[in-house]
């Protein structure tokens, strides 16, 4: 009889394309021998699942095999599946691959069982030769290169793999048939490797600079099969998209594929570090397709020091800002990533940074927590580095957070989060954009410390308020480490308690020595009208305060009818959405009916969230158009 093989997958997301799974099943059953001993089996699900349905399915397979797929956000509960699955199948052999494990035998090994083993590498040729090996009569996994493993309670670690360079002997599962066309999210992998060596980041430490690519006509056909196949959202997995040639080719092949068929309809990428013109032409092939897409910008820090502590180098502020503006006068949306807080990094410079970020017309800003990922420079050096760090994931991952280093204490890193949280309400939604530019320019008020206002302003409301309890409890129990809590974030401010947040900001801005320019106000009011909506169906603002030095003359479904003077024109023109490039004094429709889907009640507060993230990072999408009437 053959073998049962079972893949586990636990994704961030439901219905993902399980690519481990298929690169792993495919490559092994390019050999006679695995095909004639092993029957292959693949469980994929969400780490929302419970863990005991989790169980109850994994058991359920009753294979022979059990091959995990490790990241740090699942590892908490593969972590509590093992010994379940180990008292349930005595014999069953367990292998475990992926980067959370590589190389930490040690840690997630049991000295005690003999048939549990971690793959090292790569894992295509680890796991065809471990299931061959398995095949012998007395299988010695000391012949399998790249693997880790216990034998008489002393820890085997077997000689280290050279990488694949030839990505095209791993047979694509979406071309061979291994995938049902059942998936509404696919990532879509074209090579493997990352040129720089962030410390902070597994990826360049891992793969040697080498950049190893699959065939161009094979990356077309899989494109091709995701949009015929209804693939709603493409993730795109390379590390640097846009840094070859040939990913504005495949980018121009994905448009023509949403084209024709209407999927995908959503594009995400991790932009090439130092090719913003490249990267621009990019999202403009997907903007002008339709496609909901933004351009992102991992820029992690600006402070000098902590980029020569992580290896880095940035794209030149310069450049920045000419990418920013030609994104702007295209209707493209971008968005800038950081990491707080990196080591050298100060809660003074992460503030200054935004300041500069904002002073170079960034658009939307996110503040990633510090993930200390296994196996990264700074994670070998975590000790040297002074960082302290907390967990977090809730038990399903095995993640751990940085909240203190050598330049930042504890009360520092909540401080420096409440800032972002603070930042992600007023600059990334718009809501004092308009004022914060003019105050900027008129040398009133710097960015960084209108935001500062702001947090010092929560700190003046009551506890129970809802979006400062969303606030305080997201720090307390680190729940900004689920990248939907960011979007729920949104979620709260621009729907579930937009009018408490418009109470707010309207609040804030009257408490503020500013409020007595007119000019300010005029700019608050223009921001009042200009905030968008995350969602199609949330009700349009009654705008009863705050829009004094601007006329409103109608306000339909989705839409405000206002008149403006020429005080007023000057400071909107370029910073607004307009068909006008050139403002005049006159009747404009603030048109809100954009790119936004409608809030679904029945969707989880999860899916919201995702969906949200995502909406805020590509904003130019449902910020309302200006348009002069007559």
């Amino acid at each position: 009889m053959k073998k049962k093989v079972t893949i586990v997958e636990l994704s961030v997301f439901e219905r993902i394309t399980p690519l481990v799974s298929g690169y792993l099943q495919a490559y092994a059953s390019e050999d006679p021998e695995i095909r004639a001993s092993y029957t292959f089996d693949n469980y994929s699900t969400s780490i929302k699942t419970p863990i005991t349905e989790v169980l109850r399915d994994v058991l359920g397979r009753q294979a022979d095999v059990y091959a995990f797929s490790c990241y740090v956000w699942n590892m908490g509960s593969v972590q509590k599946l093992l010994p379940l699955i180990r008292q349930a199948q005595p014999d069953a052999e367990i292998l475990l691959g992926g980067p959370q494990v590589m190389k930490h035998g040690l840690r997630y090994l049991d000295p005690a069982d003999p048939h549990m083993a971690v793959c090292n590498g790569e894992g295509e040729i680890a796991f065809a030769d471990y299931l061959r090996e398995l095949t012998e009569s007395a299988p010695d996994l000391a012949r399998v290169g790249g693997l880790s493993f216990f034998r008489d309670g002393a820890l085997v670690t077997t000689p280290e793999r050279a990488r694949i360079t030839d990505l095209n002997t791993i047979p694509s599962p979406f071309l061979t048939g291994l995938f049902e066309p059942k998936y509404s999210m696919s990532i879509l992998e074209t090579n493997r490797g990352c040129p720089y060596h962030c410390g902070f980041c597994f990826w360049g430490a891992a793969t040697n600079d080498r950049v190893y690519r699959f065939d161009e006509e094979r990356v077309r056909d899989e494109i091709t099969w995701m949009s015929r196949n209804d693939v709603l959202f493409l993730y795109i997995a390379d590390a640097n998209w846009g840094m070859l040639s040939r990913d504005v080719e495949f980018s121009e092949h994905i448009a023509a594929a949403s084209r024709e068929r209407r999927f995908p309809s959503v594009v995400y990428f991790s932009s090439a570090k130092n090719k913003p013109h490249a990267v621009s032409k990019i999202t403009g092939i997907f903007q002008d397709a339709g496609l909901v897409t933004s351009q992102p910008i991992s820029m992690q820090t600006l402070e000098p020091k902590s980029l020569d502590l992580i290896a880095r180098s940035n794209i030149k502020l310069k450049a920045f800002s000419e990418v920013q503006d030609n994104l702007r006068d295209k209707g493209l949306s971008s968005f800038i990533e950081l990491i707080w807080p990196l080591p050298g990094e100060t809660l003074d410079s992460f503030k200054r940074g935004i300041g500069t970020l904002c002073d170079n017309s960034a658009q939307t800003i996110i503040a990633y927590s510090h993930l200390l990922l296994n196996n990264t420079p700074i994670y070998h050096n975590r000790e040297k580095l002074g960082l302290v760090t907390r967990p977090a994931g809730g038990g399903v991952a095995d993640a751990r957070i940085v909240v203190e280093t050598e330049q930042v204490s504890a009360d520092e890193f909540v401080e420096g989060m409440r800032y972002f949280y603070a930042l992600h309400a007023i600059h990334n939604t718009r809501s004092l954009r308009l004022v914060s530019r003019y105050l900027n320019a008129a040398g009133k008020i710097q960015y960084s410390d209108l935001v500062s206002a702001f947090v010092d302003y929560w700190r003046t409301r009551p506890a129970d308020d809802p979006i400062v309890e969303f606030v305080e409890r997201s720090i307390r129990d680190a729940e900004y480490y689920d990248v939907n809590n960011y979007g729920l974030f949104i979620h709260t401010v621009l729907h579930a308690e937009r009018s408490l947040f418009n109470a707010q900001v309207l609040e804030f801005a009257r408490s503020q020595a500013w409020w007595e320019d007119p000019q300010a106000r005029a700019m608050f009011a223009a921001d009042l009208l200009n905030r968008p909506y995350v969602y199609s169906n949330t009700p349009l603002d009654p705008l009863e305060d705050g829009v004094e030095p601007i006329r409103l003359l109608e306000r339909g479904r989705r839409s405000y009818t206002v008149e403006i003077g020429e005080d007023l024109v000057g400071a909107l023109s370029g910073a607004v959405r307009s068909e006008d490039q050139n403002m005049s004094a006159g009747t404009y429709t603030i048109d809100h009916k954009r790119l936004q889907y409608p809030y679904m009640a029945s969707q989880s507060l999860d899916h919201n969230g995702g969906y949200c993230h995502g909406m805020i990072e590509k904003v130019e999408n449902i910020v309302p158009v200006w348009t002069p009437v007559g």
